[in-house]
């Protein structure tokens, strides 16, 4: 039997992930690159789509930098896709418009993005890409702060008591292999 190099690397998920990844990446960007993109600016149209947001807040939501995010919305800024104004309560903040080229702009990318995962998730059933687009978003997600949410209830996680039914280790364990 042939050596087969896709075996031997197929087996780290890590890898395969990398690899998916950096080719789909290059990819994406090279189509929003026909567009004058890259994925942050992107990100910046689509978070401004339900209305003005804070220059902070864009940093936060997209994870970067402050300094990286006045970089972006000068690029945006420069193709007449977003407007930066003084924030109407707070003296110190600029509050992000979208501006009507930028909504239509986004439109436009978002279906050249629709073609392209098309074409390259094209080897996956409809089933198949709906599970995969959960499971990444699932990973994805950002964990909640230390200390948010809700206090988990006395006991919950705790082994059960020896001699207790089925009922309360059956519940215990649900709590604990919680998400």
């Amino acid at each position: 039997m042939a050596f087969n190099e896709f075996d031997r690397l197929s087996r780290s998920t890590g890898f395969l992930l990398a690899w998916v990844a950096a080719d789909g990446g290059e990819r994406y960007a090279k189509e929003l690159a026909t567009f004058g993109l890259k994925a942050h600016h992107v990100g910046v149209l689509t978070l401004l789509q339900d209305g003005p947001l804070p220059q902070s807040r864009l940093s936060e939501r997209l994870g970067v930098f402050k300094p990286v995010m006045v970089t972006l919305l000068r690029d945006l800024e420069g193709m007449g896709l977003v407007r930066r104004h003084a924030h109407p309560t707070d003296g110190r903040a600029l509050e992000v418009h979208l501006l009507p080229a930028g909504r239509e702009r986004l439109e436009v990318v978002e279906e050249a993005g629709r073609r392209l995962s098309d074409e390259f998730f094209a080897p996956l059933t409809p089933e198949e890409r709906l599970t995969l687009h959960e499971l990444l978003t699932k990973l994805a997600e950002p964990e909640p702060e230390p200390g948010a949410g809700a206090e988990p209830e006395p006991g919950a996680g705790a082994e059960p008591e020896p001699g207790a039914g089925a009922e309360a280790g059956a519940g215990a364990e649900v709590e604990a292999g919680g998400d």
